[in-house]
């Protein structure tokens, strides 16, 4: 039975490279949003835009470490994952 790459290849007769090639970049592109999304919903909780912002509130002594520590800590990592998956993408791009 042949893969869906193969059937979409054959029937819409694109190149197996760039429908491989597109997929990666759409969902690098609904990565990032689906992190976006995820960053704005932990950062509202506090009133804040990033880790940096609600690590600033966290040093000022506005929030205790026990109320922020595992928003911080996802935050941090969600940040990171959305730049790793940015810097892919625009690889993607000037390909």
């Amino acid at each position: 039975m042949p893969s869906l790459i193969q059937m979409v290849e054959k029937e819409l007769k694109i190149p197996k490279k760039r429908l491989i090639e597109e997929g990666v970049k759409h969902f690098l592109e609904v990565e990032i949003k689906n992190l976006s999304i995820e960053i704005r919903k932990l950062s509202s909780r506090h009133g804040v835009i990033s880790f940096d912002e609600l690590w600033k509130k966290l040093e000022a002594g506005e929030i205790t470490e026990s109320e922020c520590f595992d928003d911080l800590s996802r935050l941090e990592y969600l940040e990171l994952e959305r730049e790793k998956v940015a810097n892919l993408l625009q690889r993607a791009i000037q390909k």
